[in-house]
């Protein structure tokens, strides 16, 4: 892998990982029909790290707060406080818990289905029906009630955490199904873009450990010769890193003034291009 290409993975990746778009589902097309292949593990999990330091970078402050609240409410319900106590000294812990429980259905799910639904990203057809469904759910969000809940309740977790499970389809946006599902669930826009991207830190890190040991009994590299360099992996992992920063930063912009049903106009005819194609 060249410089270039490691910057150009990056670029997709920093774009598609946070608009909803699906990245996955383009991952599927540039595979079919710019007979592209697929990048690699360890390609694949460090571009996901740079998209995950975005994330980090972006919301650091709720992240910072939802971890300290997170282990100081933990140790308050050991200690036996109530309800009330941990209320007052961690406000956030029960956001942290609906987050711990928000990311089991995608942790049980690519357990169980892992196999069945990596074969379906051999199917165009599959992204392209997929990539459908995502834009009308997209479309779907303009006649979405008003919430005005901006307390994340482990019920409201768990709801988006079955979303975020059904995203690991190629063609289902992540991002995009998973930010609906909160405002269904009656959460302002704000607290939907928000905790739908906080949902991601687990899921992005628990991906990258588990494909890194899915890959570990791998064939050793012929001749000894690395396939990829530092130089070309370092920057694809830095563009990843900004332009998710960037297109992080657009998307709350553009959930918070309602405006989620836009990303529909590219979502239903990329889609309906892809099924007419394979």
């Amino acid at each position: 892998m060249t410089t270039w290409q490691g910057i150009f993975l990056g670029l997709v990746q920093g774009l598609t990982e946070f608009l909803p778009v699906s990245s996955s589902a383009h991952l599927v097309a540039a595979q079919h029909l710019l007979k592209v292949q697929p990048p690699g593990v360890l390609v694949e999990v460090a571009l996901h790290g740079g998209t995950l330091a975005a994330i980090l970078l972006v919301l650091w402050r709720e992240t910072a707060a939802l971890a300290v609240d997170g282990l100081r409410g933990g140790l308050l319900c050991v200690r036996g406080a109530g309800r009330a106590a941990i209320a007052e000294q961690a406000p956030l812990f029960g956001t942290a818990v609906a987050v711990v429980v928000g990311t089991i259905p995608a942790a049980l799910l690519g357990v169980v289905a892992g196999d069945a639904i990596s074969g379906l990203f051999d199917s165009l057809a599959a992204a392209g029906a997929c990539l459908c469904c995502t834009g009308l759910i997209l479309l779907a969000s303009r006649w979405a009630p008003a919430g005005t809940a901006n307390c994340v309740t482990v019920g409201r977790g768990l709801a988006i955490g079955c979303a975020q499970a059904v995203a690991l389809l190629p063609g289902i946006s992540r991002s995009g199904i998973t930010i609906v599902a909160g405002r269904l669930a009656g959460l302002d826009r704000r607290t939907a873009g928000r905790f739908s991207f906080l949902l991601a830190v687990p899921a992005l890190a628990g991906a990258a450990v588990w494909e890194t040991i899915r890959a570990l009994p791998g064939e050793p590299v012929a001749g000894g010769e690395p396939l990829i360099g530092t130089g070309a992996l370092a920057a694809g992992v830095l563009v990843s890193a900004l332009v998710g920063c960037v297109s992080l930063l657009a998307l709350l912009r553009v959930i918070e003034r309602g405006r989620l049903h836009w990303f529909a106009a590219y979502c239903l005819p990329a889609g309906a291009a892809m099924l007419l194609l394979s």
